[in-house]
């Protein structure tokens, strides 16, 4: 399975340095680093504790990626997801635009075998994992009003 990048390119591409949240507390360039940490994580590219247990993953993330219309606002993350905390330094806006990109190219191509636990829902397949990244962007596109 494949993250379709032309569904996501019109709306990414009405990103600006500018854009502002509708809700939460991050700008959009840390918006972008978030994303780019999920992809590092799954892809194995970033440290992770998994935080996982049996109603995580075989409750919670069914009803949070398949029932659930959206993700709910301000919802917990990892720490490792949030630039303030474990995660990735900021880079501007554009470097992260750019990398995101190429997260997305990074994750089609790699192997099912090589993805790595996500920290709340531990180990997914390749249909999972895309299900929940695709979820997750359009989550936070929708968060900067694209």
């Amino acid at each position: 399975m494949t993250i379709d990048y032309s569904a996501f390119d019109a709306r990414m591409n009405k990103l600006t340095p500018d854009s502002k949240a509708l809700w939460g507390t991050m700008n959009v360039t840390e918006m972008l680093a978030h994303m780019n940490d999920a992809f590092k994580i799954v892809l194995g590219m970033k440290e992770c504790k998994d935080r996982s247990n049996f109603i995580t993953n075989k409750i919670v993330f069914p009803i949070a990626v398949y029932w659930l219309p959206w993700f709910p606002k301000n919802s917990p993350t990892a720490p490792e997801m949030i630039s303030r905390k474990k995660g990735t330094p900021l880079r501007d806006f554009y470097t992260e635009f750019e990398f995101l990109k190429k997260m997305i190219d990074v994750f089609n191509e790699r192997e099912e075998s090589k993805l790595k636990p996500h920290p709340m829902f531990g180990k997914l397949n390749k249909q999972q994992a895309h299900d929940l990244l695709v979820k997750h962007l359009d989550h936070h596109l929708k968060q900067f009003g694209v």
